[in-house]
């Protein structure tokens, strides 16, 4: 018997569980001659059935159901009439109406086709013709091709699919800069396959592939019939707004949006990208709704001698604890007959008021990290826990007055498997506060081509040799700089499940195993951490193997998070908490054809 020329290793970039990916076919007769069919089992309580999917083998890129070989193809010989060669998807079409210049008349409508296009004749219902079309419908837009037309932008839109733009990318080799690129008209945001949209937070600079990322300074639109204005600022350095300018957004049929962006001025700048989910009908990021009957004193008492001539507002506060935002509404009439001005509020920070109004309810809103507009963060072991206070103003215009104060509080857990019946004591007097809870952090597991963790290998099967080191890079969705992700203890084991008890440890108590297999090469200094091992057969079995991490959030304003292994047998006590486990896997031993 031959040694195994390599191992297969099929991704599952998700906490816990996963799926394979590939093209699913019916058997693995469908696969091409140059694709590898991978044969899993569907979970459920037991399993009862298997799946196939088809995936090209390495050096070979398609569908699974046809693969070119990428050398031979580079060069678009292998693609037919109007397709284009695409190092990652192999033959791909061509979007000819998407093209500086149109292959239609002025007053017909391209329309693209698999492999070709369509000139159609406009429709005198919908769209309207004009030199200089101002007036077009609501929901439309002038159009600039051969003439100028109104028009859907959600039917007419130019793909910007920019791997580089994701809001994940942290490595900068060479920052881009949208001041080189020729808008024109409007565009879709895709990452690979999936859509995308611009961030609605500062996400710090260096990031997107570029030095200032653009992020949108308010909520995507939740109307789909209107297009919207909406300013769109530059981070750099401690700045999140160190440029700004105006941009214009449709949501479109289908829960995407549709972006109408302008050229910077400046270098180095560039439009960020993320994957969301549907388009939310509040203008928040899943965030829990905290109602009166579940915060015992939503409001404080207003004196006489405060306010002698207004009522307190009888109107139940409401508090939205967001990873990206933190936001307390207000009934605008409970408000305005209580003698307030809705729109006068504040934060501690006396300069921090954004707020947008809905369904007759003020939104206060504040990025949720420390320190921005007067924010106090505490930790204990289990919880991070946000505090601050909304100020209300009276409509009156005298020249001092007492506002209305409107403490709120946001506990986040650490531990997200943990309760929230735990008592914490936050620095700001919190007497009648507001109180709401919010959902623990999401961490993510890749598996990278090399030592730089720069380039991703994507869902499917990567052949390496046998010995080869795999590089392993763990990231943390929290906007918070405060905390830092720590490596507790990262295993291998023969089932999906992270509690199997036959366990193969790669980092134990925050440190290497066994230093000749494993290093460690960054863990406790920011929100990602990174290792590499080697890999050989476990027990002499050609078996199944799954990765697994568990994690834990470190405050490190009040502690150093980077563990100092310089012995075996380091043990930690700190204040950080574990998070759920996450794993990759399968990994598949491939013996050698013999």
């Amino acid at each position: 018997m031959g040694l195994p020329a390599g191992l297969i290793l099929a991704l599952i970039l998700q906490i816990l569980s996963g799926s394979t990916s590939g093209t699913i076919a019916s058997g693995c007769d469908s696969c091409h001659n140059e694709a590898n069919c991978l044969k899993t089992r569907e979970r459920g309580d037991s399993f009862t059935s298997q799946a196939y999917s088809c995936v090209c083998k390495d050096g070979f890129v398609g569908d699974g159901l046809t693969c070119l070989d990428a050398k031979l193809c580079s060069n678009s010989s292998c693609c037919s009439q109007g397709y284009q060669w695409s190092p990652d998807m192999g033959c791909v079409d061509t979007d000819e109406c998407s093209l500086s210049e149109s292959p239609c008349t002025p007053r017909q409508v391209c329309q693209n086709t698999p492999g070709s296009f369509a000139c159609l004749e406009p429709s005198t219902q919908n769209v309207l013709f004009h030199s200089r079309c101002s007036d077009c419908p609501r929901g439309m837009d002038c159009i600039d091709g051969h003439g100028s037309r109104c028009a859907d932008p959600c039917d007419q839109y130019t793909k910007l699919n920019d791997e580089w733009r994701s809001t994940n990318n942290t490595e900068i080799n060479r920052p881009h800069c949208d001041r080189n690129m020729r808008w024109r008209g409007w565009y879709r945001m895709y990452l690979g396959r999936e859509s995308a949209q611009l961030p609605e937070r500062c996400l710090g600079s260096h990031r997107c592939g570029t030095d200032a990322p653009m992020w949108m300074t308010k909520a995507h639109p939740t109307e789909s019939n209107e297009i919207v204005n909406r300013k769109v600022c530059a981070a750099f350095e401690d700045d999140c707004y160190s440029y700004d300018t105006d941009i214009q957004v449709k949501l479109c049929p289908g829960n995407f949006y549709v972006y109408k962006l302008v050229r910077p001025s400046t270098c180095y700048l560039a439009y960020c990208a993320e994957v969301k989910g549907p388009a939310p009908e509040v203008v928040t990021t899943t965030p829990e709704l905290i109602t009166e009957p579940l915060t015992h004193a939503p409001r404080p008492d207003l004196t006489p001698e405060t306010f002698s001539s207004t009522e307190a507002p009888n109107q139940p506060s409401q508090l939205m604890c967001g990873r990206e935002t933190l936001q307390v509404g207000l009934d605008v009439d409970s408000l305005t007959s209580s003698g307030l001005n809705p729109l006068s509020g504040n934060l501690a920070t006396l300069n921090c008021s954004r707020f947008t109004v809905r369904d007759n309810v003020v939104w206060y809103e504040v990025e949720t990290r420390a320190g921005v507009c007067g924010n106090i963060l505490k930790t204990n072991s289990t919880h991070a826990i946000y505090s601050n206070s909304l100020f209300i103003y009276p409509k009156s215009n005298s020249s001092f007055v007492h506002p209305l104060s409107v403490p709120f509080t946001c506990v986040f857990p650490l531990d997200t498997n943990s309760s929230l019946d735990v008592a914490v004591r936050p620095f700001l007097e919190l007497k009648g506060a507001i109180t709401g809870s919010g959902s623990g952090a999401k961490a993510f597991m890749s598996l990278f081509h090399d030592s730089s963790f720069s380039e991703k290998y994507p869902a499917g099967l990567v052949t390496l040799p046998v010995g080869s080191p795999l590089y392993v890079g763990v990231s943390v969705e929290e906007t918070d700089p405060s905390f830092a992700v720590v490596l507790e203890d990262c295993y291998a084991t023969h089932l999906s499940n992270p509690h199997n008890p036959e366990q193969y440890p790669l980092i134990h108590s925050k440190c290497p195993a066994d230093r000749r297999q494993v290093s460690v090469v960054e863990s406790g200094a920011s929100l990602r951490a990174r290792f590499s091992s080697l890999f050989f057969l476990l027990q002499h079995e050609y078996r199944d193997l799954y990765l697994h991490c568990s994690l834990s959030l470190c405050d490190r304003r009040t502690s150093s998070c980077v563990p100092p292994c310089t012995h075996r047998n380091y043990r930690s006590v700190s204040n950080s908490e574990h998070l759920e486990t996450i794993t990759v896997g399968p990994i598949l031993w491939e013996k050698a054809t013999e």
